[in-house]
């Protein structure tokens, strides 16, 4: 048993590292295009997530056809496997926030404030929640909510996916001493 939770955290950290650089490079890429917000980033981030999950549950599924795969370790897997990748892109995002560009974050607060006033909220309204978010939002907050988000949207992504990875034992005796 322990030498399968070893392997689970062991696959679990190795594409999570793929996950977490795929996720880096995608935020630096948009980040050169001085679209650091961008929407398209975002979806583009969804699939890399479900790529990474669905290409996790598959590997581990493909290495134990004898035991078999449940839902809840294809679960797990797929959601340890995001918070891996969200360890990595968050610290990135630190970095970026904190060392590389002090002014990206300014840049989000006019970008949420835009988005605000796109939504229909009002002038007033945006005035009040403006001030609120300056001072709460800072590189760690924000790199601490990216950590909450993609280990949040891993878990809804492989509550999905783990319907169609989970399997059967192929050994009716597996587990019978």
């Amino acid at each position: 048993m322990e030498n399968q939770n070893n392997t689970v955290s062991h696959l679990a950290m190795t594409y999570g590292l793929y996950m977490g650089l795929a996720l880096v490079l995608n935020a630096v890429i948009f980040y050169v295009m001085n679209v650091p917000f961008s929407i398209a980033s975002g979806y583009i981030s969804y699939a890399i997530i479900i790529a990474g999950i669905a290409l996790v549950m598959r590997t581990y599924r493909e290495t134990h056809l004898e035991e078999g795969v449940t839902y809840g370790k294809a679960l797990g897997i797929g959601t340890l496997t995001s918070l891996f990748a969200s360890l990595i892109l968050a610290f990135f995002t630190f970095v970026l926030f904190k060392i590389i560009d002090k002014a990206l974050i300014d840049k989000f607060l006019s970008f949420l404030e835009e988005q605000f006033i796109r939504s229909g909220m009002s002038e007033t309204q945006t005035d009040t929640f403006m001030p609120l978010y300056r001072k709460i939002l800072t590189p760690l907050t924000y790199s601490l909510g990216i950590i909450f988000s993609i280990s949040m949207n891993g878990f809804v992504f492989s509550l999905i996916l783990a319907i169609f990875f989970k399997r059967q034992s192929t050994n009716p005796f597996h587990g019978v001493e």
